[in-house]
């Protein structure tokens, strides 16, 4: 099974640098997953307009580009649901350079922890201190560490397999605290209730 999807990450690529924005494909969708870990679908428009904050407001395609993001978060959101692992990460495509595809997992990993901020991890108070008791603390500060990956263009295969292994490991971790905190989210303690246990 894919631990990422590549299908969208050149579209979405392009979407942001011709908006304007000042946030990358990978970076972007971490920090949303990292937004939906705490608000639910509620992220969706939030995350949206913290992309476009540095964009052309008066700029006819605006809204256009809005809907290709919020489709793109919305299947996201649908697969962190779904528990079963269909859950991938927006990189670089698998062709191309692995020093590239190293980067974007790094941004990814530093978007994830920005959006669990953004979306109030970061301050203090009962929700901060329910997802310090809900993520482990090891996933973020392998997160955090991932953000300053660097490659051995030297490796061959054995950094292609140390990469594959790394994605893996931040697609599952990710997952994870997804399902950890289903009770800070809106309405989380009600639903998907047969999970909220488990």
């Amino acid at each position: 099974m894919p631990d990422h999807q590549t299908d969208d990450f050149d579209d979405i690529e392009r979407l942001l640098t011709v908006a304007g924005s000042a946030w990358d494909a990978a970076e972007a969708h971490g920090a949303f997953c990292g937004m939906a870990c705490l608000g639910g679908a509620g992220a969706i428009s939030e995350w949206v307009e913290e992309l476009f904050a540095a964009s052309d407001r008066d700029d006819v395609l605006a809204e256009e580009r809005a809907v290709v993001l919020r489709q793109l978060a919305a299947k996201t959101l649908l697969s962190l649901e779904a528990g079963d692992m269909r859950f991938t990460l927006l990189l670089p495509d698998d062709d191309g350079p692995l020093h590239d595809r190293t980067a974007g997992l790094a941004d990814w990993c530093h978007g994830f922890m920005h959006g669990l901020a953004t979306a109030g991890g970061a301050d203090e108070g009962p929700q901060a201190d329910a997802l310090d008791a809900s993520i482990p603390a090891e996933i973020l500060d392998d997160f955090s560490e991932i953000t300053r990956a660097g490659v051995d263009e030297g490796g061959g295969e054995e950094s292609e397999q140390a990469f594959a292994e790394l994605v893996e490991y931040v697609r599952v971790s990710a997952q994870l605290v997804y399902d950890e905190t289903m009770a800070l989210r809106p309405s989380g303690e009600n639903h998907k209730g047969n999970r909220a246990s488990g």
